[in-house]
């Protein structure tokens, strides 16, 4: 009963709090402590005829951790594991000849013990490993300190215990599949997991999906126990890309606002008057369509100052594709010479092209559109001898706008119905119809060919599609887009920040793998590391610096500085491969430059001063403190101007603010109530846990909420590796 005092059982290296072990429950997305080594309950069948325990032969009287069956070691081919904690008779007895088939009837009628003790490494992270293979054995959950450490130890484990030849990667793909790891959709745990476990095999394809759900979910990232694991460079990488992703929607948004009234003015586009006014007027039917479709326009700006939402700029992508299919040309491609229907009037490919390379976009495939025939075939010809006789019966003559609107229908892909089927499809084909039918005075004055008004028309289609395709284009890698609630339109250029290399050279045993993870799990947290750790909290107004009148106080010297802000060389090497990213450049604080007068009842002469009938009654030491608070007003509100550029959070838009600090300029009868109510508010502040600058990890054993419906949302899409790297 109970353990002996007397029995010197081998220790399983410490307790699962110290390493902080949870247990992943992908399909709930909850994480929560475990600490079930001595007696899995998961691993626990009571009709099970296979006891495993955590110790060598002979040396404890304690039970078994696990107990399984032996028929399913078997069905996964676990030969490896058995021939080596098994006793050489039971062993034996299961495989009667080498290279023999199993016997599968003493599998099943015959208790087994394996009794698996942990080498010369650390005894408890070495059973963690061990429980995890068997997990993966019979479908539970993973437990470790974080996700990925789980994950990478795993395929390590399946590596060594299974028969060689065995394609583990694709049971591990399965795996993740079926217990919901793979599904990286609004769950930063996930995310940074399988972004650890790629970069640790280097799985090309499958970090560039994870890197895209990390940017998107960047101001979340510190929340999850996984952020401090992934290495420096990627932690740099991201943040760069989600910065490089918000200019460009920030920037996408402002052109999409005027519909590229800058991008194709005169400076950049040479276009007649009367092509010049039908562009603005083909912009104005554009604004006026979107208007009416949402209501106002250009929409509330979402994560940057001028960005659209996501799903409005979806929405916008897929009509403009809808459009471009229904007008391209699909018989000429940018390799092609152009054909004699496009030669004349305004060249488009020049122009498209010259778009494309201001801006830095991939050129589509198709640059040019369908153009009706020329203008004098389609106009009826009446022949010289018909002029000068005599009609001898009534026949009637074809409208000439008629002839122009079928030459300019046919001129298009309406064989497709799905193209009919859009909005902005059908508005275009009225715009068109009304420019035929009723053109205003100022293009019959001008003489525009309706070949040249297609040709304007399809500039500004080609150039907002490409302009909306830059904000919405999702690298391929990336499986799961739908029920995403950020964007994932990142930029994959010099990216992932190392060279592929044969699987086999980045396997390695358990022994070694748990080794390297109890000497990381010493080590100081990569987190504490940056930059963000080491801001130091303060309030904008030192009130102790207030009451206690300090006579001498120094700035802080550039040292702490410069090494804030100094970086490794190999992140600096991996920022340098991310493409055309814009250089960030820090704002250069204002200095002022003249001494502030402070003048009791006046202030400093610009904040507003609202004098009460108290203050006349006020000695001179009270308008000594009145100055002084004035001037720490003024102090801290310039602070707060600058600070304000400097925000962190670009994801979401603040919805709380800290509480007031700073100090009004008038007097206040209760200042010393009013300092403790500041003082209390502060603390208050401070206390609260906060996670978008990363200055406190909130511990939630809840993963990331889902704002989409559980029932609604489509099953994630499986993990995929290329065949070619696992060799």
């Amino acid at each position: 009963m109970g353990w002996k005092k007397t029995s010197r059982a081998p220790e399983l290296g410490t307790t699962a709090g110290e390493f902080g072990i949870k247990k992943f429950d992908g399909k709930a997305r909850l994480s929560t402590d475990w600490d079930g080594l001595r007696k899995d309950m998961d691993l626990w069948s009571p009709n099970g005829n296979c006891l495993v325990h955590l110790y060598g032969r002979g040396r404890s009287k304690r039970s078994g951790s696990f107990m399984v069956f032996m028929d399913t070691l078997l069905a996964t081919d676990c030969q490896p594991l058995l021939q080596r904690f098994l006793s050489p008779a039971e062993y034996k007895s299961l495989f009667p000849k080498t290279g023999s088939e199993a016997n599968w009837e003493f599998a099943r009628a015959v208790n087994f013990k394996l009794y698996i003790p942990a080498p010369a490494v650390p005894a408890f992270l070495y059973h963690i490993a061990t429980r995890n293979f068997f997990a993966w054995v019979f479908g539970k959950s993973l437990v470790g300190s974080h996700l990925g450490g789980a994950l990478v130890g795993l395929l390590n484990s399946m590596n060594e215990f299974r028969s060689p030849g065995e394609d583990n990667v694709s049971l591990m793909l399965d795996y993740m599949n079926e217990e919901g790891y793979s599904d990286m959709r609004n769950c930063p745990d996930h995310a940074l997991a399988v972004l650890f476990f790629a970069e640790h095999f280097h799985f090309k394809d499958l970090w560039t999906d994870a890197f895209a759900h990390c940017v998107g979910m960047n101001e979340k990232l510190i929340v999850s126990a996984g952020f401090e694991h992934i290495s420096r460079t990627s932690r740099a990488l991201i943040t760069r890309s989600r910065l490089e992703m918000n200019m460009r929607l920030d920037t996408c948004g402002r052109k999409m606002s005027t519909f590229l009234s800058d991008d194709l003015s005169d400076a950049h586009l040479g276009l007649s008057a009367g092509a010049r006014a039908h562009l603005d007027k083909f912009r104005s039917f554009l604004h006026s369509y979107y208007i009416a479709k949402l209501g106002y326009y250009p929409p509330t700006p979402g994560d940057a100052p001028n960005a659209f939402p996501k799903s409005i700029l979806r929405q916008m992508c897929i009509e403009f594709q809808k459009l471009y299919d229904f007008l391209v040309d699909t018989s000429f491609t940018s390799t092609n010479p152009i054909p004699l229907t496009q030669q004349g009037g305004i060249c488009v490919l020049q122009n498209v092209q010259s778009f494309d390379q201001r801006n830095k976009y991939s050129s589509l495939e198709y640059p040019l559109p369908r153009l009706p025939e020329s203008e004098e075939s389609l106009s009826p010809r009446v022949g010289i001898r018909k002029r000068f006789s005599f009609p001898r019966g009534h026949k009637m003559t074809p409208d000439p706008g008629l002839v122009i609107f079928a030459a300019m229908s046919k001129a298009t892909n309406r064989e497709n119905p799905a193209l009919e089927a859009c909005t902005l499809v059908r508005a275009y084909r009225g715009f068109e119809k009304d420019c035929i039918f009723n053109p205003p005075k100022a293009d019959k004055h001008d003489k525009l060919s309706q070949s040249d008004a297609r040709k304007v028309r399809w500039i500004l289609i080609y150039s907002t599609l490409q302009t909306l395709l830059a904000a919405t284009k999702v690298p391929y890698q990336v499986r799961d887009t739908h029920n995403v609630q950020y964007n994932l339109c990142v930029l994959t250029a010099g990216c992932p920040p190392w060279n592929e290399r044969p699987l086999k050279t980045l396997l390695r045993s358990q022994t070694d793998q748990v080794w390297e993870d109890y000497e990381m799990s010493q080590k100081k947290p990569q987190a504490l590391d940056s930059p963000l750790d080491r801001v130091e909290i303060k309030p904008d107004i030192d009130y102790h610096a207030i009451t206690h009148r300090p006579q001498h106080s120094r700035p802080k010297s550039e040292s702490t500085v410069s090494a804030i802000i100094s970086r490794n060389g190999t992140v600096r090497r991996a920022l340098s491969t991310l493409g055309n990213m814009p250089e960030l450049r820090h704002p250069r604080p204002h200095r002022i430059s003249y001494h502030e007068i402070l003048v009791h009842g006046y202030g400093n002469g610009t904040n507003n001063v609202h004098i009460s009938s108290g203050e006349s009654s006020l000695d001179l030491r009270d308008g000594t403190t009145s100055s002084r608070k004035l001037s720490e007003s003024s102090r801290s509100s310039s602070s707060e101007g600058l600070s304000s550029r400097w925000s962190h959070t670009s994801g979401e838009r603040r919805e709380t603010h800290s509480p007031t600090t700073t100090v009004s300029s008038g007097y206040r009868k209760d200042s010393v109530d009013s300092l403790d109510t500041s003082k209390k508010s502060i603390k208050e502040y401070l206390e609260r846990p906060m996670s978008t600058c990363g200055l406190a990890r909130v511990p939630s054993s809840i993963y990331s909420t889902n704002e989409f419906d559980e029932e609604l949302m489509l099953a994630p899409a499986p993990l995929s590796v290329e065949k070619g790297l696992e060799e």
